[in-house]
């Protein structure tokens, strides 16, 4: 029986750390050492190893909390250029830091228009702790990016012994091993007894594509996030605007409101040709276009959480697309 052919892209992060003391899942982030993919596949039982063709593709080795946009698009031209040259790669797996996970998974999915799966997966734990997570992951990741029913739904995200779609899973728990959640529609999927179970499809998927004209160290807008809170006085949102947003993501109070003087704040980014975004902090849940909204010129995040809001209206802007074509993204449930 012939092996599926699997590229693992590794980006470091807890899943490619490991620390002296096997009792450390806290400190290996700062004072802690890095793996490479190798050792990260070294890592698996050789009967699991077996089962797989791999070919590892070094990326870097920076913690989450480092990546930035340009370092994702990067990435997302490595994948692109592995399916362009190796024609026989059955699935594309990408270890990352959970920190920044979910952003990730969300870029890749809004950029990438690949039939092959691509399956993003990190770990809670450091590979040198006790029972480390990550082996386990990776390995269900690659069963998920060798499986023929994960192909042409877009990115996803495997953790736990789950398979989410990467526009709607979230980073729920600092150091429990359930972290990655889908709190409004659930996984899409799961590993169980070493079988890869799809229950449902995803209704839908965002796509903006590359934007064209972008190359490595090309311009990219500025958008940032306001976080909103009881007495909150929009001074966030007007620095932001002075040090050059061209977009606003509102994370506002359930279910995305704020308070009068950000939303005065809110108008005048608006006035000034700012795209607002309103969106909520709450863990679940949408923003709908209530008239309010609408009559002001700000867009209803919908069930995008804050930080994939964000990516989204920074390829948006980078692609030239008017606002109505926007909201038509951010309305997709």
């Amino acid at each position: 029986m012939q092996r599926p052919v699997i590229a693992i892209i590794s980006t470091g992060g807890t899943i490619a750390r490991q620390a002296a003391d096997p009792r450390d899942t806290v400190d290996y982030a700062e004072i802690g050492t890095s793996l490479g993919g190798g050792d990260l596949l070294a890592a698996l039982p050789a009967a699991v190893r077996a089962r797989f063709d791999v070919r590892g593709i070094p990326f870097s080795s920076c913690d989450s909390v480092e990546m930035t946009l340009p370092r994702w698009f990067e990435l997302a031209g490595v994948i692109s250029h592995a399916l362009a040259t190796q024609p026989d790669l059955n699935g594309i797996v990408v270890t990352h830091g959970t920190s920044s996970l979910e952003e990730a998974a969300c870029f890749l999915d809004l950029v990438l228009d690949v039939a092959c799966p691509v399956v993003v997966v990190g770990a809670q734990r450091p590979a040198s702790a006790i029972s480390a997570d990550g082996p386990a992951n990776l390995f269900a990741a690659l069963l998920v990016a060798s499986a023929p029913q994960a192909a042409g739904r877009g990115v996803l995200v495997v953790a736990n012994n789950e398979i989410h779609a990467a526009q709607e899973v979230t980073k729920a728990s600092t150091y429990q091993l359930e972290t990655f959640r889908s709190p409004d529609f659930g996984p899409v999927g799961m590993v169980e007894a070493n079988r890869v179970l799809f229950g449902r499809m995803s209704a839908y998927r965002r796509h903006i594509g590359w934007p064209a004209g972008y190359g490595a160290g090309g311009a990219i807008p500025r958008v940032d996030i306001c976080y909103s809170h009881a007495g909150a006085d929009g001074v966030g949102m007007r620095a932001f605007v002075a040090a050059g947003a061209r977009g606003l993501i509102s994370a506002g109070m359930l279910p995305g409101m704020c308070t009068p003087a950000e939303n005065a704040a809110l108008d005048e980014a608006v006035a000034r040709g700012v795209v607002v975004v309103q969106a909520t902090s709450g863990y679940c849940g949408g923003v709908v276009r209530r008239q309010d909204l609408c009559q002001r010129g700000i867009l209803a995040a919908g069930h995008m959480r804050p930080r994939q809001a964000r990516i989204l209206l920074t390829l948006a802007l980078m692609t030239g697309m008017d606002p109505a074509g926007m909201q038509a993204l951010f309305d997709m449930p």
